[in-house]
């Protein structure tokens, strides 16, 4: 499994390879990172908790640079150990070249490869690949805005060495800190009115989830081919990854949470069980929600057609057939009890 990318940080060579030196900006730059300490020169042991799609694990590892040519690169090798949830070897090179259209930034140019094991494996390289460049992605995106904002501008000064330079400053003067744009988000959700002011780039997955603590609504693979997040807005099965909390403003949405009634399970929910159609149980949210949405359509349902709702839903444990038979079950609940 390979990656690799470029990026502008808005700092000097200087205070580039300081902060990729620093232990403290390292770990404030790595999500789920609880520690980053150092261990010998140019290696640190850390502890990090992450999510890779449905595995979630406390990885413990080091780091060790390798290679290391003062303003211009260096070699790294990381490995971490997940327990049960598996193991991850990772292998980098870093390279650091002046901006050509502006003397003040830096070009970071990084290509990886990684290995992975365990529970890991198995829930495929496309899956992994994908979250990997995700963490590097937001990785850099934080490591920029740190030396940007001049939280990290000491470290140009601080900056030593062979080849050791004297730093821009990481901000123009005079320049505005950069604000998160912030939108009011109203929906029906399960039956309640909702309102609140989230960040206008917050996903409808990511609302659910962190801010109405509504967790059934899963996140399996950040790239929206699972369908784990699928929940009913305005009476259509979405993937709540694919769409914005201020887009779905002013709609209904149900999510599993929202599906049974005081009564008792929702039929499909009732066939879910009877029909032994989960193993792990980490798609049956977005899969029974999708089934919904077929009996909600009035369309006649048979084989062909829960295929055909099901098909943007990936199930790694069952191997469909008891989903099949659960929905299939499902339909012949009262009509009065899915309208």
């Amino acid at each position: 499994m390979e990656f690799s990318g470029t990026q502008v940080i808005a700092a000097s060579r200087a205070a580039v390879w300081a902060g990729l030196n620093d232990p403290e900006t390292l770990q404030r730059c790595i999500d789920g990172c609880e520690s980053f300490v150092t261990i010998g020169d140019g290696q640190w042991a850390a502890v990090v908790s992450a999510a890779i799609g449905p595995v979630k694990a406390r990885f413990k590892g080091t780091v060790t640079l390798s290679e290391r040519r003062p303003l211009l690169g260096y070699s790294l090798l990381g490995e971490g150990d997940g327990g049960i949830a598996g193991f991850g070897q990772m292998t980098a090179r870093v390279t650091l070249e002046d901006e050509s259209y502006d003397a003040s930034s830096t070009r970071l140019i990084y290509s990886a490869e990684a290995q992975v094991g365990g529970k890991l494996a198995q829930i495929g390289s496309r899956l992994v690949n994908t979250v990997a460049v995700k963490m590097a992605d937001a990785f850099f995106t934080r490591f920029n805005e740190l030396l940007t904002a001049g939280r990290r501008s000491a470290l140009d000064e601080a900056a030593t060495g062979p080849g050791a330079q004297t730093a821009h400053a990481a901000a123009q003067p005079g320049a505005a800190p950069q604000r998160d744009a912030a939108a009011n988000v109203q929906l029906q959700v399960n039956g309640r009115l909702v309102q609140c002011q989230v960040d206008d780039r917050t996903l409808l997955v990511d609302f659910l989830r962190r801010d109405l603590r509504l967790t059934g609504t899963h996140v399996g693979c950040d790239t929206s081919q699972c369908g784990a997040c699928t929940v009913r807005l305005d009476g259509v099965a979405v993937k709540s990854c694919t769409v914005l909390a201020v887009q779905a403003s002013g709609g209904e949405v149900v999510t599993i949470e929202g599906l049974a009634t005081g009564q008792g399970l929702h039929p499909l929910q009732q066939a879910f069980i009877a029909c032994h159609g989960l193993q792990c149980g980490f798609c049956t949210p977005g899969m029974i929600m999708s089934a919904d949405s077929l009996l909600r359509s009035g369309e006649a349902v048979d084989r062909r057609s829960i295929c055909a709702a099901i098909e943007g839903n990936i199930c790694r444990c069952t191997g469909y057939v008891n989903i099949i038979e659960a929905v299939r079950q499902a339909a012949l609940a009262a009509p009065e009890v899915l309208a």
